[in-house]
């Protein structure tokens, strides 16, 4: 389990002291509903996370009509399978609806939205059941995994999210929190006799095809083939977990039991250090933003065409939360509601979390519109 404490990742202090609760049943599942960029979840965008946790605690402790205490979470799990400790083990949520039901089950949510960033990849689902494990051991968490849906009539935790919970909250690999979930292949000496998917394809003991020899041929350039007898192929074996095991290790990663950092199954920060690439992964088309038009375009109560592209950026990814009562409607119009909501967008977003004040400059039309 990779866990960053509140201290690490720069947590405010609390508001009010936050309620002890002894136990609970169980663990339900949240997601953060709005849009969350699907490039949170590459590689080279771990360092962002910790922001994130940030951002959305200030997002709590500023919302114009709860008064929450602290960010609403027991936990958070980004896209890179990473815990972040939010309320923590044996404090009471306020993310399930109600006070019954805050008493009733802990809250983790994971950094997956309506809109962008809505399938959860394989390492979140590992965090995930890292986090439910953690306050299974740590809180008293009964055993039940259920959504936030569960009770109370909202979306979250999104579709997908909630189709995985339904079919047990297992890992990629089969298992589940605590013992539950489908049992691995004995272990040989201790090497780790699991697989993940990255991409769409398959890594870890038995694992098949071309890729898994690119993954054995570039160990090999690396010098982390000492294992292999008659060199790499396209079925993974224990010579193939132990290569890749030292190639972790030699990242800096530590832990070799399985399941830990270095336990020679591929996570995608190393396979994408490995190869310099995620095989598998469909490029995604790039949007280019129309050109700025100054902000002069986007004064209050006055009207401009560009404010008819900004309403459009701002509904497709979800930044609608604040409208006239007959939802969010794209017009020529800059309103208070338009500038709410662009505010939300940039509280956010990290490099626009800064200054959140709703008008829109540059790098906000950029990032909202690309």
């Amino acid at each position: 389990m990779k866990l960053v404490t509140r201290v690490n990742w720069g947590a405010r202090p609390s508001r009010y002291d936050l309620a002890y609760i002894a136990s609970t049943g169980g663990v339900k599942a949240h997601y953060e509903g709005t849009y969350v960029p699907k490039s949170l979840a590459a590689a080279d965008a771990h360092s962002t996370c910790a922001g994130r946790m940030r951002d959305l605690q200030a997002s709590h402790l500023n919302h114009p009509t709860e008064d929450y205490s602290d960010i609403a979470y027991n936990a958070v799990v980004c896209p890179h399978g990473t815990v972040y400790e939010g309320r923590g083990p044996h404090r009471r949520t306020g993310a399930n609806g109600t006070s019954a039901l805050n008493a009733a089950d802990y809250a983790v949510c994971a950094m997956l939205g309506a809109s962008g960033l809505v399938l959860p990849p394989d390492a979140m689902l590992d965090g995930i059941v890292d986090a439910i494990t953690w306050l299974q051991n740590a809180g008293k968490a009964g055993a039940r995994v259920r959504g936030h849906r569960d009770g109370h009539p909202t979306a979250c935790p999104g579709d997908p999210l909630y189709a995985w919970v339904q079919a047990g909250a297992k890992r990629p690999d089969g298992t589940g929190p605590q013992t539950g979930g489908s049992v691995e292949v004995p272990s040989a000496g201790g090497v780790a006799r699991y697989q993940v998917k990255i991409s769409g394809l398959a890594y870890g003991y038995g694992a098949k095809g071309t890729h898994v020899t690119a993954v054995g041929e570039a160990l090999v350039d690396g010098g982390f083939g000492r294992h292999y007898k008659v060199g790499p192929g396209p079925e993974w074996t224990d010579a193939d977990t132990l290569n890749y095991r030292e190639f972790q290790l030699a990242m800096g990663y530590t832990g070799t039991a399985p399941h830990q950092d270095a336990d020679g199954v591929p996570g995608e920060v190393s396979l994408q250090q490995l190869l310099g690439k995620l095989p598998g992964r469909t490029p995604e088309k790039t949007v280019t933003a129309p050109p700025f038009p100054g902000r002069s375009a986007f004064v209050l109560g006055k009207t401009n065409p560009a404010v008819t592209v900004l309403d459009g950026g701002l509904i497709r990814k979800g930044y609608t939360r604040y409208h006239d009562g007959d939802g969010y409607q794209a017009g020529p119009r800059f309103t208070e509601h338009t500038r709410r909501n662009v505010a939300d967008l940039q509280r956010a977003t990290p490099a626009l979390a800064g200054d959140p004040d709703g008008y829109p400059g540059p790098l906000t039309w950029q990032l909202l519109l690309s």
